[in-house]
């Protein structure tokens, strides 16, 4: 079936799998449906039936994105995984939050590419509007406060903010919630 389905996109009989995801998929209201969606085109679910991602999400590379247990992405989030993003168990990606993991080198000749995968470890809090650039990993644990541009990996357990995000303080430890937040019904 993927190989019929490889040819059919080939052929131009069917559309790019980032079209259907930001076209189609995003807009399905029923949140069961739009996770299947999501799965059968190629984003990798460590629980389907608990993760989620809202509408209205714009995705690039979906199957290079993989999501753990009981995580969200919010809603009009940018989501690049191009090289590839890894969201661990219980992480909130909250709405409109950008997470690249692509660029270009801005000294190169032919504008090249420079790629590299991000990583939120778990029960990181990803804040409003906040920007991951390439190669950068969220700490266990860590928040980045809304509006905030992280260029650099952040520990865990620690809170930044601002534009380059600084470290702003720490989070009380040890944290044991686990994310349930999934509705039913859209």
């Amino acid at each position: 079936m993927k190989r019929l389905i490889m040819r059919l996109q080939a052929s131009g009989a069917l559309p790019h799998p980032d079209y259907v995801l930001n076209h189609v998929v995003n807009r399905i209201p029923l949140v069961a449906a739009r996770m299947r969606a999501y799965a059968a085109l190629g984003v990798q679910f460590d629980d389907l039936a608990s993760a989620n991602i809202c509408l209205g999400v714009e995705m690039w590379a979906g199957s290079n994105l993989s999501m753990g247990r009981g995580s969200t992405i919010g809603q009009r989030c940018y989501i690049d995984a191009r090289a590839g993003i890894r969201v661990e168990p219980d992480v909130s990606i909250s709405r409109e939050v950008c997470v690249l993991t692509a660029a270009h080198e801005p000294d190169s000749l032919d504008f090249a590419a420079l790629l590299a995968p991000v990583r939120f470890e778990r029960r990181c809090w990803i804040a409003t509007r906040a920007v991951v650039l390439p190669g950068v990993c969220i700490g266990e644990a860590a928040v980045v406060a809304a509006g905030a541009v992280v260029r650099s990996d952040v520990d865990p357990y620690t809170i930044v903010g601002g534009v380059p995000a600084k470290v702003l303080g720490k989070r009380r430890e040890p944290l044991s919630y686990e994310l349930d937040f999934r509705p039913s019904w859209y």
